[in-house]
């Protein structure tokens, strides 16, 4: 049914929705949790076993904490010696990890095969973090045009703004690391996730948007719902000796986030740049607003990749 309802919004035929790419994007929004199981990470010899179980959605989250000599031994023993100079593979000093899954009446046996492996990138204290929007920013979605953005989300390739992955390569070789926080839910990071390897977007964190029909069902008021400002905040508490550059659109809110970011955390934001649309062009008094909260950074918008890299120069030049 809600497969229908989607098809009928985006008046897609259907030999449109029974095509490959339209399943493929669509499917994780289907997958069923009939099960809570209980979570257990192993990061070289350490395991640590999840407090509670899985949510009912399949979400889990819990921190740990390791040691450096620790993350030291892990670090060397899993360097990558290729020599793949990619985007993907210039950020140094990553630690590979295991998920181990049971149920409640079982445990964790060492002969057990992980279901999910993944590498951690490790993020040095001091440095610059580029943190970008994705939809309209880096990748062309249309996100003012409902139709046009389901079209663009379900049924064709994702398709990058020029030259932007050659700009955040170039900040990549420069010591940069990057964090790709989007309003798009997380049923689309394995495509959003693919998308940014072919088009040799640098490895950076993402936070998405933690999606459920039930929510979704609800009006806003009732529902407090955690979004882009949320995950950027977390962000730079987690690592609140470095320096941000924050990149987003004039297409939905980028502006008014930002600003309250930077009104929040000051002595953080050394950079905000927007790129202005042209079918959303950010007014005179808006953009006033924005720039007035940025102390001592530069606050600028953008048209192209070129024009962006030009404006940024000096932060990377004199600050990195």
């Amino acid at each position: 049914m809600l497969i229908r309802m989607l098809g009928g919004v985006m008046q897609a035929t259907p030999k449109e929705m029974a095509g490959e790419l339209f399943l493929r994007r669509v499917t994780p929004f289907m997958a069923s949790c009939e099960s809570r199981p209980r979570i257990t990470v192993r990061f070289g010899d350490q395991t640590f076993e999840f407090e509670k179980k899985t949510k009912r959605n399949g979400r889990f989250e819990q921190w740990f904490l390791l040691d450096e000599e620790h993350v030291g031994s892990l670090t060397g023993a899993q360097a990558d010696t290729s020599a793949d100079t990619s985007a993907d593979t210039q950020m140094a000093g990553t630690i590979k990890f295991e998920i181990f899954l049971s149920d409640q009446e079982s445990d964790l046996s060492e002969d057990r095969e992980p279901v999910v492996g993944n590498k951690i990138c490790l993020i040095p204290r001091h440095g610059v973090s580029v943190v970008s929007d994705i939809d309209d920013t880096i990748k062309e979605s249309c996100v003012g045009n409902r139709r046009e953005l389901l079209h663009n989300t379900f049924m064709r390739e994702f398709k990058s703004v020029p030259k932007m992955a050659e700009t955040y390569r170039h900040w990549a070789a420069l010591g940069s690391s990057f964090h790709y926080v989007s309003a798009s839910p997380w049923q689309l990071f394995e495509s959003l996730d693919l998308w940014r390897k072919e088009d040799d977007f640098p490895r950076g964190t993402m936070h998405l948007r933690n999606f459920r029909l039930r929510d979704q069902l609800l009006k806003k008021v009732i529902l407090h719902r955690k979004g882009k400002r949320f995950a950027i905040q977390k962000l730079i508490r987690s690592l609140p000796a470095r320096r941000y550059i924050l990149i987003g659109d004039s297409g939905e809110k980028d502006p008014e986030i930002y600003r309250k970011i930077c009104r929040k955390f000051p002595g953080n934001i050394v950079g905000l740049f927007i790129r202005a649309l042209p079918d959303h062009p950010i007014a005179t008094d808006r953009w006033e607003k924005i720039c007035d909260d940025v102390p001592g950074g530069i606050c600028e918008t953008f048209t192209d990749a070129k024009d962006l890299r030009e404006k940024a120069a000096c932060l990377f030049e004199s600050r990195n």
